[in-house]
């Protein structure tokens, strides 16, 4: 925009400049000469067509010649300078710098913790509609695709969720997403690709040492390197998909914890129940390797199929194929190729053969759901899905992974105890809830504990002396040192910047928090009367 500028001031200055030196003549016939408001006036209203006439006097010759020169100056000199703005606007770089300023004052005034997510996937979208509900963080979207983003946008959040057309691997990019902030708590990087998840998570960790970092794999040496970097959580769909099958070789039960804490429900259905005999696994690479790992551990008999190469190199029909790998003898079949297409063809061609055939199947686009509902598969594992739901635990509630390694060591008695108690006690689907002693969270009691003790059950159990227990079962109580504890009974003493993880009912929450965060409400609960003003353990003034 510089020389069309230079060309509309030019086309300007001149004529003023002129029209100042220039005499004209008053009423009476002497010589004036415009001042230098009038002749800006003068050329202001004449360059813009406007006209509104000769002033203060009729202009001389001398002057209708400077204001012809004014028009046919500036009338070219307008019509250019609109024209190169205009093509400026027009232009991808400059409406590409225009939206990254944009963004860079949307992340500034944020002024709040945030989170940024690297690629809006079908992962990205359903952990931004997870976290969204929670509105513990705001949102920061990058991905390369513009069409991506303008879909995001279309849906409308609330609040607005800052997000840019860019590449999420570049420095500059990462820096104007507010990465150095101390706002700025983690980073989610969900894109198919490896290599860019690394290299997003190795500036990521150069800009700012404090940030957690969630990173998604799918091949073995991708997860090693991102661990090497520092990326605290991997999330490795493969891994967790066969370790769901592990736990439900091993016990039904144990797997619907697992898929409770991962975003399913405390009912143990016919399909949580996976049949002994024969297996055929139709994989191939770090899936079909993992799985086959798992079953070698688990002693169940089974044939493994490269099924794009074995299906290339046969020369008989599909079902032959088939027969020939035992689907007629087989009690379960595992469709789980990167093709979601040859999975269906999988699932169809060993129900025809083997009807009352248990089927698993991996899903890799959310979109073929309704297909594989309508073919009645028992077990459907959606990648995206699985992945969303690991990286939003680790974010709302790190804690359900140490439950999950710990009750996993457990007793099979055990597993069947603690779903019984979580059903009966709470309902079949309860919320999952992480939360810490502290000023933030639970106000009063974390007061409350710097000069009494207080015990699980004496929050929980009949806290109003009414004959009801709160539906709150604690699931695992984690100590300011690190320490551990499954299943703490009543007895337990709480302390100050505990951390627990709870399954509970909005109701019970909603009078949970208000125990814990009111000093009257906590006094009642725990001794049974009312307290009185200067019995207060402390001066400032509790929540109301």
């Amino acid at each position: 925009m510089r020389t069309p500028l230079i060309v509309l001031n030019l086309a300007h200055s001149i004529p003023v400049i002129l029209l100042t030196l220039v005499p004209g003549v008053d009423g009476s016939g002497k010589t004036v000469y415009l001042s230098f408001f009038d002749a800006m006036y003068i050329v202001g209203y004449t360059a813009t067509t406007i006209g509104f006439g000769e002033i203060p006097y009729p202009f001389s010759y001398p002057q209708r010649m400077v204001v012809l020169l004014t028009i046919y100056a500036s009338v070219p000199a307008w019509i250019y300078a609109l024209g190169s703005i205009i093509a400026l606007f027009q232009e991808k770089t400059f409406t590409t710098a225009m939206k990254m300023n944009n963004f860079r004052r949307r992340v500034h005034h944020l002024g709040q913790d945030f989170i940024i997510i690297c690629g809006y996937t079908d992962a990205g979208k359903l952990l931004i509609d997870k976290l969204n509900k929670d509105n513990l963080y705001r949102i920061i979207v990058i991905d390369k695709s513009i069409e991506k983003i303008e879909a995001l946008q279309s849906e409308m959040y609330l609040p607005s969720i800052p997000a840019i057309v860019a590449d999420a691997s570049m420095t500059e990019v990462l820096k104007s997403s507010g990465i150095e902030s101390h706002h700025c708590k983690f980073i989610v990087t969900l894109f198919d690709d490896d290599q860019l998840n690394l290299k997003i998570s190795v500036r990521a960790r150069i800009l700012n040492k404090k940030l957690h970092i969630i990173a998604r794999s799918g091949i073995k040496q991708g997860g090693e390197n991102l661990s090497n970097i520092g990326v605290d959580h991997v999330i490795d769909a493969f891994s967790i998909i066969s370790k769901r099958i592990d736990f439900a070789l091993r016990s039904p039960y144990l797997f619907n914890l697992l898929s409770w804490v991962q975003g399913g429900n405390l009912h143990v259905s016919k399909s949580d129940i996976l049949p002994k005999g024969k297996y055929i696994v139709c994989a191939k690479g770090r899936f079909g390797k993992t799985l086959q790992n798992t079953l070698d551990n688990n002693q169940i008999e089974y044939t493994y199929l490269d099924i794009n190469k074995d299906t290339h190199e046969k020369v008989s029909s599909d079902q032959d194929f088939f027969i020939q790998a035992g689907i007629m003898e087989a009690a379960c079949i595992i469709a789980g190729t990167n093709d979601d297409a040859i999975n269906l063809s999988i699932i169809a061609t060993a129900r025809t053969l083997n009807p009352n055939i248990f089927a698993i199947v991996r899903e890799n686009e959310l979109e073929e759901r309704s297909l594989f509902s309508n073919l009645k598969v028992d077990k459907i594992f959606v990648l995206d899905q699985i992945a969303a739901l690991d990286g939003y635990n680790y974010i709302d509630r790190p804690m359900t992974f140490k439950f999950i390694d710990e009750i996993s060591k457990q007793s099979y008695e055990t597993f069947v105890d603690t779903l019984l108690l979580i059903t009966k006690r709470v309902n079949k689907r309860p919320a999952l809830i992480e939360m810490e002693i502290d000023e933030q969270q639970m106000y009063a009691l974390s007061r409350y504990l710097t000069e009494s003790t207080v015990t699980i059950k004496q929050l929980i159990d009949n806290p109003y002396r009414d004959g009801d227990n709160l539906e709150i079962v604690i699931l695992g109580l984690e100590r300011e040192n690190g320490e551990f504890i499954l299943l703490p009974d009543g007895n337990t003493v709480l302390r100050p910047h505990d951390h627990i993880l709870l399954a509970t009912t909005r109701p019970s929450l909603d009078r949970f928090q208000t125990i814990v965060n009111h000093y009257y409400e906590l006094y009642y609960v725990i001794h049974g009367v009312e307290a009185r003003r200067f019995k207060f353990p402390f001066r400032r003034t509790a929540k109301y």
